[in-house]
């Protein structure tokens, strides 16, 4: 999180931007293949929408980091999806 606010703010003057993604857990099928089904329910019951997200829905927030639509948006984390306590 330091390391991307700082670079955030030593690009700012370069008109770089710099943000980061924290996924939370993307289901894919390496990770069925090395995690147990007792884990992967435990994780996914965390997830605010009951499920573990699919690698898109990951991928649609990095696009939009990307484009034009967050021109004003730098230094920012933002998590994917969120967990409950």
């Amino acid at each position: 999180m330091a390391l991307t606010r700082c670079a955030a703010l030593e690009g700012a003057d370069h008109g770089v931007r710099v943000n980061a993604v924290a996924p939370s857990i993307a289901m894919h099928p390496f990770l069925a293949k090395v995690t147990t089904d007792d884990l992967l329910d435990t994780l996914t019951a965390r997830e605010a929408y009951g499920r573990a997200a699919e690698p898109w829905e990951i991928a649609n927030v990095i696009v939009f980091l990307a484009s034009d639509l967050s021109t004003y948006m730098t230094g920012e984390i933002v998590s994917v999806p969120s967990q409950r306590a």
